[in-house]
């Protein structure tokens, strides 16, 4: 249920913003408004006010703004040439109201990153020893190893593994050179290519080696009631010296309910006591029942602050980043890199992401919605009929040629792209089906 209501939520969002941008416009234009529907067609209800009917639709899957003299996917071709039709308006205002969806879609999404990046600061995991996680292909093939220490990236230091994946994913096209310390050593692994058309070849397969150190403490969890503080090293438990947060997890994991020695560093202090790690209780994917202990610690991350002006470029660049990543991923799927699966996420696979997204918490549900934003506005503008992007070139070649393209032209482009638009969503769907499902 939660999954099906984060899922409706993120698409009202996208779709209301994107409408209203078109509607705002048309009335500071000029334009005649009659319809103003969040949803598609059957309408559930509708309210005239004014000369706007606002609805709302039984398809929670887009939504549109009917202008009086404008020829849309409707394909109504009713014009009468009256001051307040759209088709009356110089080019350069019909151009503001088509493309002002668009620029309310980026502006929401640099809002929301302008305003998380305030509030939230930036997270740095400052780890750049790695684990290669278990059959992963690609960490094999490139010579991974874990307890490797990442240098560099493309000849770039790291110093963060934010700085290792925002490195490996600018060139990952290109090919990826890493430089490596392994034994007092420095080697070179290659990430090649080649690669990225395996299935999941984009996942390099390695995670960052956390050590035993204390993020954030459950005040409420036997951690937090013993005192253990954000920073603190583990350094020994139930006798055992730990090092990494794998091997102080395994021991909690099996004491559940049972009392265990701990020794920590808080600085140059040693300290020493006792926990009995609380019981949790889960069903793993076999169905089996399992009992294992936790403290109520996180991994050790760095929270900075964020000043206004550095949250309001973060906000403006963000935006623009994902574009150049969903660029980029298109033309893998279509020059034959990457199949549709692992490039394209239709309507199934957006609202199963909002469940997993409402299920983080709000920062990262906001943070989809500004992704999903970005990436609605790039769709958009695309030249495609039926699409913001297609109307604009009718008006780009009006503008050009001082003369209107004929409504009968139109309205066969419209129809062609309405049916490829047809054909493309019943094919993202198959694609989210088939993802969901296998």
């Amino acid at each position: 249920m939660l999954t099906i209501i984060s899922g409706i939520f993120v698409f009202g969002i996208l779709v209301i913003i994107h409408e209203l941008g078109h509607f705002w416009a048309a009335r500071l234009m000029g334009v005649r408004v009659e319809r103003f529907s969040i949803g598609m067609p059957p309408v559930i209800y509708s309210k005239k006010i004014g000369d706007t009917e606002w609805c709302l639709s039984a398809i929670p899957l887009g939504g549109y703004v009917k202008m009086a003299g404008f020829v849309d996917e409707s394909m109504d071709t009713k014009i009468t040439g009256a001051d307040d039709e759209y088709s009356s308006k110089p080019v350069w205002k019909r151009m503001v109201i088509i493309t002002a969806g668009v620029i309310m879609n980026l502006l929401l999404a640099m809002v929301i990153y302008a305003a998380l990046s305030f509030t939230q600061g930036k997270t740095i995991t400052p780890v750049t020893r790695i684990q290669v996680e278990e059959q992963s292909p690609v960490a094999r093939v490139v010579g991974f190893k874990t307890g490797d220490k990442i240098v560099s990236v493309n000849d770039k230091p790291v110093h963060s593994w934010n700085e290792i994946i925002q490195y490996f994913y600018d060139d990952i096209d290109q090919g990826v050179r890493f430089k490596i310390e392994r034994d007092g050593t420095i080697q070179t692994l290659t990430y090649k290519k080649e690669l990225l058309s395996r299935k999941k070849g984009e996942l390099l397969g390695i995670s960052p080696m956390f050590p035993a150190k204390v993020g954030e403490v459950r005040p409420d969890m036997p951690a937090g009631k013993l005192g253990l503080q954000t920073g603190d090293r583990i350094v020994a438990l139930d006798g055992q010296p730990v090092s990494t947060w794998q091997e102080m997890t395994e021991i909690i994991r099996s004491h559940p309910g049972r009392p265990i020695a701990i020794e920590w560093m808080r600085g140059d202090q040693h300290m020493k006591g006792t926990i009995t790690p609380a019981t949790q209780n889960m069903t793993t994917s076999e169905g089996k029942e399992e009992t294992y202990g936790i403290i109520g610690i996180g991994v050790y991350v760095e929270h900075l602050p964020v000043s206004l002006k550095e949250a309001l470029v973060y906000g403006v660049r963000q935006p623009f980043e994902i574009i150049a990543f969903n660029i980029k991923g298109l033309w893998w799927w279509i020059s034959g890199v990457k199949t549709a699966d692992e490039t394209i996420g239709g309507p199934l696979m957006i609202v199963k992401m909002a469940g997993d997204a409402a299920e983080a918490g709000w920062v990262q549900l906001w943070n989809l919605i500004a992704a999903l934003s970005s990436v609605l506005a790039f769709f958009n503008i695309l030249p495609i009929p039926v699409l913001d992007g297609g109307h604009l070139v009718f008006l780009i070649i009006e503008g050009i040629t001082r003369r209107e393209v004929s409504i009968k032209t139109r309205l066969r482009v419209q129809q062609v792209g309405m049916a490829l638009l047809l054909m493309f969503i019943v094919f993202v769907l198959f694609v989210d089906v088939n993802r969901l499902l296998f």
